[in-house]
This record gives structure tokens, sequence and C-alpha cells, in this order.
């Protein structure tokens, strides 16, 4: 496998070359006594740059994530209601089970939909629907009907198929991001490495402002600046329209990576800064009531996104 040659991020890789480009274009004249940078060179920049941003982020990987992503978390908060509604049928049949009300499992599943944890939701169903099966007759007779014992397998059914599907899709953009660090080296070492010595070397002595447009710690640190400016703000009310204090506010990445979670104020504001940019699934929880809103955040924008939770 070919090591990376640079020292930024993948993804901080097209926007520092495009920080580049554009300090390029605009000093086109200065750079003119070396040959090496005279026409086609520019052109070839920014056309090896369109591949690398295509490469960083595909926008057929993140549109097919989008769908994935919500439908995945939809089925696993819609879990709740159907858990709630098995868990009455549990403490009606008490000590008629062949376990304890509380080992039936719906307390796990609970708390694997809390944490975000897909595989631990997944396990905690496949007991508990072994659990009802083990119990089917009782269960029946207290309320949890065969219909809605098969909507409970097959609400699991539904939730691996995307959980894998996820997963594959994930699997398949790591090892696309490994196979295109030859696409990602060349366009360092061949465009926008020799880029930006040339142009610090020529500005270094006559025009600090420009030095730092070349130097790379500089546009890290621009990019990584950028990034904490970067938010997502709004407030949560209820139906009544009234602020809903301590509500959860999860942002969650549909390409991977860390989700982000704040809680309102008394006032249901919220702010989550320091934000990626990329496509999120927001998931709004106060006890019952949810609210699942999709979103795309561009860099320092501060995106606002209200939500009415019921």
């Amino acid at each position: 496998m070919e090591k990376k040659a640079f020292p930024c991020r993948i993804e901080e890789l097209p926007v520092i070359g495009g920080f580049i480009h554009n300090s390029l274009v605009r000093d086109v004249n200065d750079f003119l006594p070396y040959p090496g940078y005279h026409a086609p060179f520019p052109l070839d920049y920014f056309g090896k740059l369109g591949e690398v941003e295509a490469a960083v982020t595909p926008v057929i990987f993140i549109n097919q994530m989008k769908v994935l992503t919500l439908r995945l978390i939809t089925n696993i908060y819609g879990l709740r209601p159907m858990l709630n509604d098995a868990e009455i049928c549990f403490n009606s049949a008490g000590s008629g089970l062949d376990v304890l009300v509380r080992d039936m499992g719906q307390r796990q599943v609970r708390d694997g939909i809390d944490r975000g944890d897909v595989e631990a939701v997944l396990l905690a169903m496949k007991n508990m629907n072994q659990n009802i099966l083990n119990n089917k007759d009782l269960l029946i007779l207290k309320g949890l009907t065969l219909i809605k014992q098969t909507a409970l397998i097959d609400a699991a059914l539904a939730i691996k198929a995307d959980n894998d599907a996820q997963n594959t899709k994930l699997g398949e953009r790591s090892a696309a991001t490994s196979g295109n660090m030859i696409l990602y080296n060349f366009f360092w070492n061949t465009y926008l490495s020799p880029t930006r010595t040339t142009g610090a070397l020529i500005f270094k002595l006559s025009n600090a402002a420009k030095y730092k447009d070349y130097v790379i710690a500089q546009m890290m640190a621009r990019m990584r600046h950028d990034e904490a400016q970067t938010q997502v703000h709004g407030r949560v009310t209820d139906a009544a329209g009234l602020p809903v204090n301590k509500a959860k506010v999860k942002m969650m990445p549909v390409d991977g990576g860390r989700t982000k979670t704040v809680t309102t104020d008394a006032e249901g504001n919220y702010v989550v800064s320091g934000m990626r940019a990329t496509a999120y699934n927001q998931v709004v929880t106060k006890g019952a009531l949810l609210k699942i809103n999709a979103c795309t955040v561009v860099t320092r924008e501060h995106l606002e996104l209200n939500s009415v939770i019921v």
C-alpha cells in the first residue's frame, strides 16, 4: 500500500490545493520567470484538483449514505413505541414468563438506541425476539399478537439489512481511499507541493501576506479555524410552540465519523460548533418526543435548524 506523502488530512488536501491554486492564479505573473509554471500548468493543476475533490468526496457515495442512514435511524427510533407496547405485555405476563420481565431484553434495546449503537440494538433485539418466541402463546394472550411479534422481527431484519449495507459502503469507501493514495500523492508531488514551495520562496522577503498564502501550516490553521467557526444552531419546541429544555440534539455524519451531541437550554436553544463540512442526520429527543432532520453543513456556515418534537 502506498504511504501518504503529504502532511494534512486526506479531506483537507483538496481544500488546501484549492487555496494554493487560487494564489497561483492571482500571482501568475510572479511565476512567469519560472518555465515550469507556464501554461498549461495552472489549467492542468485545476483539472487534477477536480479529480482529487471527486475522489475525496464522491457525490454518489454521499447520496447513497444519506438514504441508508436516514432510513436506518428512522427504523431504530421507530422501535420505541413497539418496545413500550411489548413491555406492557411483558409486565402483564409477569411471573408466567420463563425469564424475569427485566431480562426480556427491552431495556438493552433502549440502551442501544440511546447510545446510537446499532450493533448493540441488533444483539438486544435478537435476544428479546427469542425470549418472545419462547413465551409466544402466553404473550399473545396478554396482547402481544402474532402480528406484533412478527413486526418486531421484521423491524430487526430491516435494521440489520441497512446496517450491513452501510458497513459495506463504508468498507468500499475506505478501500477506495487507500486505492486513491496514488492520485493524492501525485497531485501533491506534481502540483501542490512545488507550487507552494516556489510561491513561498518568491514572496518570503517581498510580501509577508502573500508568503503566508503558500505555507501549508497556515493553510491547515485556516481550515481548522474555519471548521471551529462552522456551526448548526436552532431552537427546539413542542407541538404547542413552547421551548423544550434539556432536549438531546445529535448530529450524525452520514459518511461516518464522530457524532456530536448537545442539549438545549431553558429557552430550547442549542449550538453545535466545530462542524465538519458534510451531510448529517440530526436526531432530537426528549423522553418520548422525537424529530429527525437531514441537513448539509458548509464550511464557515452558521446553519439554523429548528425542530418541533412530537
